[in-house]
């Protein structure tokens, strides 16, 4: 028995052109597309401005959750990508903000450059549907 793939999108659904699906739900699993600073008229916001892009590229991710019937309270995993880890505390602070305990699994890694050159910060993720809920473990 095969496991379905259902296609997430918003509109405007900015990633079309590039030929990308913003996110996929299999399972009880969503997957979603790396997120930058990009608004709904494809203008990148906060030019120079490291956490306004990164609230923006967040705002875009729960979007996206948001229209898989997910939220960032149901992330598991995440991937930031960021032009200079001399960002990294304000990083840790975001993730503060955004998420709660357990915080998602996290992977950070710096890159010479994301899809524009002004882009600073991309965040993707792994998330649970349906209001599936994050068990602590104990120990």
């Amino acid at each position: 028995m095969g496991t379905n793939a259902q296609r997430i999108s918003t509109e405007p659904d900015r990633f079309a052109a590039v030929h990308i699906s913003q996110g996929f739900r299999v399972g009880d699993l969503i997957f979603v597309s790396g997120q930058a600073a990009i608004d709904e008229q494809g203008e990148v916001v906060g030019v120079g401005d490291f956490g306004a892009q990164a609230r923006q590229a967040v705002r875009n991710l729960d979007r996206v959750l948001n229209a898989a019937g997910s939220s960032l309270d149901q992330v598991i995993k995440v991937t930031i990508f960021v032009t200079d880890m001399a960002y990294f505390s304000e990083v840790v602070e975001l993730r503060r903000e955004v998420f709660s305990e357990p915080y998602p699994a996290d992977t950070i890694c710096e890159v010479r450059s994301l899809a524009y050159p002004e882009l600073m910060f991309e965040i993707e993720a792994v998330a649970l549907a349906d209001g599936s809920t994050i068990d602590v473990a104990d120990g």
